[in-house]
């Protein structure tokens, strides 16, 4: 009886420790800001003395620089011929069309601007020594989704419109492609730039499969820390369907990895064929996401969190594949 009695109590302090550290966590001062470059460089359409031009260098810096030269591919804001070719690219009938429809999905930024400061208000409670981004928005003419420097990310709006948008299917991007275009996935994307490169992959060991799927994991497991209230789907990139594919099907893709000898193979290609974006994974089933490798990596982090309960820090400082994987003592 006094067991039993016990039990409520323990869920409470339970209850309250999760309140009490999510609490610090809201408390956290983080102003962030989201600067809309978008928005700015409409002021220099239809000005062909480019009035706005040094407003715009100043507020934007070393960024502004980076998204004419390798996201839009303009040239450098000094050139005599900048402001022509700039106004050419915003006047083209799909940069157009983007624009208008970026002004119709994300005229009111609050809520993004919520979402994002709230991921980051966790990535600082976890890793308090880390740096935050500053984060702007671009119009990229459908070049780069993300772009990232030693002290931003930027965000291209115009690959983030929907995925039912008619004019990515215009433009010809694969239904598996299209399906992660969905404002949702902008603050796991965001993060996960930011993340990669706080934390890029370790370098001058060998590179293999086991050693890429377990970096990935330990990627989607801080998203899934730092993003708690938002579906486990839309920070994997799956749809729904493909991630109970994954559920149901985790001990028979481990046991594919190791029947095929697959976890230590070093060739780029075959490691890029497993981690990177597909329409499905290749040799596995065709009802599996591209990328389901990467889901056996968050599996296999998560088992070692719970295992050595290491800081979040630490587990990136953690470069042995092998030695996580047997102190995992993963077994699905």
């Amino acid at each position: 009886m006094n067991a039993l009695r016990l039990i409520p109590c323990v869920c409470l302090l339970w209850l309250c420790g999760c309140q009490s550290q999510e609490q610090k966590i809201a408390a956290i001062d983080l102003p962030l800001v989201i600067e809309r470059l978008d928005n700015d460089l409409l002021r220099l359409r239809d000005d062909t003395a480019c009035h706005a031009l040094p407003s715009l260098r100043e507020k934007y810096g070393t960024f502004f620089e980076y998204y004419n030269t390798g996201i839009i591919h303009v040239g450098e804001s000094q050139s005599a011929l900048y402001c022509d070719i700039l106004q050419r690219f915003l006047r083209h009938p799909i940069v157009d069309s983007a624009y208008r429809k970026v002004h119709e999905v994300y005229s009111d930024d609050r809520p993004l601007i919520d979402e994002l400061t709230d991921a980051f208000r966790h990535f600082t409670f976890y890793f308090p020594h880390a740096s935050i981004p500053n984060i702007y928005t671009y119009v990229s003419g459908f070049n780069e989704s993300l772009m990232l420097t030693d002290s931003a990310v930027g965000i291209g709006l115009d690959q983030f419109l929907g995925n039912d948008w008619p004019l990515y299917t215009q433009l010809g991007k694969a239904a598996y492609l299209r399906y992660n275009m969905r404002p949702e996935r902008i603050t796991p994307a965001c993060l996960q730039a930011w993340l990669t490169g706080e934390y890029p992959e370790p370098s001058g060991g060998e590179s293999n499969l086991l050693s890429q799927l377990i970096y990935e994991g330990k990627i989607l497991y801080i998203l899934r820390q730092c993003i708690p209230r938002k579906p486990l789907e839309d920070i994997l990139g799956f749809r729904p369907e493909q991630l109970q594919w994954c559920i149901d099907n985790e001990r028979q893709l481990w046991q594919y990895l190791i029947e095929e000898k697959l976890l230590f193979v070093t060739t780029p290609f075959i490691i890029q064929k497993y981690t990177g974006d597909a329409p499905f994974t290749a040799g596995v089933s065709q009802e599996s996401p591209g990328r389901a490798v990467n889901w056996i990596g968050y599996r296999l982090v998560s088992r070692y969190m719970k295992q050595s309960k290491c800081s979040l820090p630490e587990l990136m400082q953690m470069h042995n594949a092998q030695q996580l994987l047997k102190e995992a003592r993963y077994s699905p």
